[in-house]
Parts: C-alpha cells; sequence; structure tokens
C-alpha cells in the first residue's frame, strides 16, 4: 500500500531574512522548507523544458541535501524569489560558478510558481540579482544561458540589460528536434551605465 504524504508548511506565517528589496518582491535568504517548493518546481514538465532537466525527477531528499549544502559553498549565490504582498515564495535565483579569479559569475533564474508569471516579477527579480553581483559582490561581469524557444525569458534579459553574445548550435535536444541555446551577459559598467539613464 502506497501512503501519499501531503508536502505543506505555512511559507507565509515564516518571518523572512530579506537580502534586497523591490517594489514588488524581495530576495530572501533560502529556508529549508524552500525544498517543498524547489522539488515541486524543478519537477514540473514545462519549467524542466527551460531548465534543460526534461525527464530528470528530482527527489525531495535530494533538494534538501541541495540546500544543507548551499552554506558551505563559496562559488553559489542563491536566494529565494517572495512576492512582498503575499509573503508566497514563486520561486529561486542564483548566481554561481563564481569565479574571484576573474570576477565574473553565471547567473540561473526559476520562476517556478506558473500563476506569479507575466505579473514582472522577473524582471526585478533579476534586477535586484544584478544589484547583488555588481554592488555587494563586485563582479566585473554576469552571463547566463537561455534557450532559443524561451523568448519570453530572453526579452526580460534583454530588458535587464543582457546582450547576447553567441549562440551553441543544435545544443539542446528535446526528443525531437535541436535548438541553439543563446549566450549572453552584461558587464559592471553597462550595469552601472543603466542606472544613469
Amino acid at each position: 500500500m502506497i501512503i501519499k504524504k501531503k508536502l505543506y508548511f505555512n511559507f507565509k506565517k515564516m518571518e523572512r531574512i530579506i537580502v534586497l528589496k523591490g517594489e514588488k518582491v524581495a530576495l530572501v535568504v533560502p529556508e529549508r522548507e524552500d525544498s517543498v517548493l524547489w522539488y515541486k518546481f524543478i519537477n514540473d514538465i514545462e519549467n524542466q523544458i527551460f531548465l534543460n532537466q526534461r525527464g530528470r525527477l528530482a527527489s525531495l531528499e535530494a533538494e534538501y541535501e541541495y540546500y544543507d549544502n548551499l552554506k558551505n559553498r563559496n562559488d553559489k549565490k542563491m536566494l529565494s524569489i517572495m512576492i512582498l504582498e503575499s509573503k508566497k515564495i514563486i520561486g529561486s535565483i542564483s548566481l554561481f560558478d563564481i569565479s574571484e579569479k576573474n570576477n565574473n559569475a553565471v547567473l540561473g533564474v526559476l520562476l517556478g510558481d506558473k500563476q506569479e508569471q507575466n505579473k514582472g516579477f522577473g524582471t526585478e527579480t533579476i534586477s535586484l540579482m544584478l544589484k547583488y553581483g555588481f554592488e555587494v559582490l563586485g563582479l566585473h561581469k554576469i552571463k547566463l544561458e537561455a534557450l532559443e524557444t524561451n523568448s519570453r525569458a530572453i526579452r526580460v534579459y534583454e530588458k535587464c540589460g543582457f546582450k547576447e553574445y553567441g549562440r551553441a548550435k543544435e545544443e539542446h535536444f528535446d526528443g525531437d528536434k535541436y535548438f541553439d541555446t543563446v549566450c549572453m551577459e552584461i558587464l559592471r559598467k553597462d550595469y552601472f551605465s543603466s542606472l544613469d539613464n
């Protein structure tokens, strides 16, 4: 007999430590309980397509282990995305592969709650993480990769100041067809220049 456990935490009652705050969202220190949401978001088939993770199901135990290992990593800064009004956690954003030698990092974002997409949260979230990367960590460059089919995300990245610098041709196979990976970057000087405009 299989017993299904309902995964539930009252996230709204948790007092969150805010790292950066915008008008609609805040980037907060992740709590271990956020692993339940990451598990849900990562195993969503639509999210898997854009994460290039199709068919790779994560276990809840793996997500807890991932969280437990975060504090020991100097090459990764990960924050949870919280809507200020409702205190709802809707995804995560990270700077990873942080290179102290080259002073750069890679941006990864998962706005996993589909009910909260297309509301401007993604643009504000990325802008806040750029502020963290350039103004707090003092990075010189932040880069990212996106599937060419994820045009909505690419528009958001461009709106935040990222520019395409190349493509990895036919890098992603979706089981039927190959797609390019779009490589984008923003330099520190361009970030600060955009603040002056």
